[in-house]
C-alpha cells in the first residue's frame, strides 16, 4: 500500500524514513475535540495507576461525552475526545470488526445532559488491547514536560528538536493492528481525584491495514505520520 510521502503535524513537518518490518502509522487528532473523560463521568480503576501523575488509568465504564459537544460528530466517521479517545460510529465499528484486523475492542459511548441524564449514542469507543513497550532511546523531540518518577507521563514535543518516534524492530514483533503507547502524552493535574484531575493518555499507534480502511471510509480530521523500526 502507497503511504502520503508527508504529513502535516503538530509540531514538526517529518521525512518518511525506511522501517525494518511492519509499517506504523500514528494519528494523532489536530482538530475539534468532544470533551470527554474523567470530568464527565466516566470512571477509572486506578489501583495500578501511578500515584502522582495518573498514568496507567484503565478504563471501567462506558465513554461518557459532553451533550454540548455533540455538535462535532455531525457528519463526522471518526472523532476523538479532549484525552484521544478515539470514537466511530457504528457502521464503522461493523467495517473494523469484519475486518479481520486485531488489537481492539468497543465500549458504548453515552451523552451526558446536565438536566436530562445519559443517553446513549449510535458510536462505539475504539479501545486498543495492546500497549507496545517504551519507545527506542533513538527517539528524540519528544520529552516529559514535567517528569514524574514512574517516566510514563507528560510527554510533549519539542519544536527546536525534530520530533522522531522510534522503536526496536524486536519491541514491534508482536505488533497489533491497533495499539497505544506506554509512554502517556499531554497536561498533567491529578490530585488523587480522577473526577477533579486532568489525566495524560497514551498515543495511538495503527497498522496500514486500519489506516487503510479509515481513508477508504473518508475520514478526515487527522493527522498520520510514520513510525520508524530499526534494528538494535
Amino acid at each position: 500500500m502507497r503511504v502520503p510521502r508527508t504529513w502535516r503535524l503538530p509540531w514538526a513537518r517529518m521525512v518518511v524514513q525506511t522501517v525494518v518490518g511492519e509499517d506504523l502509522l500514528m494519528f494523532y487528532n489536530m482538530h475539534d475535540t468532544v470533551f470527554a473523560g474523567p470530568r464527565v463521568g466516566t470512571t477509572y480503576d486506578m489501583s495500578e495507576a501511578c500515584r502522582r501523575c495518573g498514568a496507567g488509568a484503565r478504563q471501567t465504564s462506558a465513554m461518557v461525552v459532553d451533550g454540548e459537544y455533540l455538535h462535532i460528530l455531525e457528519g463526522r466517521r471518526v472523532a476523538a475526545t479532549c484525552y484521544n479517545d478515539i470514537l466511530v460510529d457504528e457502521a464503522m465499528a461493523r467495517t473494523l470488526a469484519e475486518s479481520g484486523a486485531t488489537g481492539f475492542s468497543f465500549r458504548s459511548v453515552f451523552a451526558a445532559f446536565e438536566k436530562r441524564g445519559h443517553f446513549q449514542l449510535p458510536w462505539r469507543q475504539l479501545c486498543a488491547t495492546h500497549i507496545l513497550p517504551p519507545m527506542s532511546p533513538r527517539t528524540t523531540g519528544l520529552e516529559p514536560y514535567k517528569p514524574c518518577p514512574c517516566g510514563r507521563s507528560s510527554f510533549t514535543t519539542r519544536p527546536e528538536i525534530p520530533t522522531r518516534i522510534v522503536y526496536r524492530a524486536s519491541d514491534v514483533v508482536d505488533i497489533r493492528d491497533v495499539n497505544v503507547t506506554w509512554e502517556w502524552l499531554g497536561h498533567v493535574d491529578f490530585n488523587g481525584d480522577v473526577s477533579d484531575s486532568v489525566l495524560p493518555y497514551p498515543a495511538f499507534l495503527i497498522t496500514p491495514k486500519v489506516w487503510g480502511i479509515f481513508r477508504d471510509a473518508g475520514v478526515t480530521g487527522f493527522d498520520w505520520f510514520p513510525i520508524r523500526v530499526v534494528d538494535e
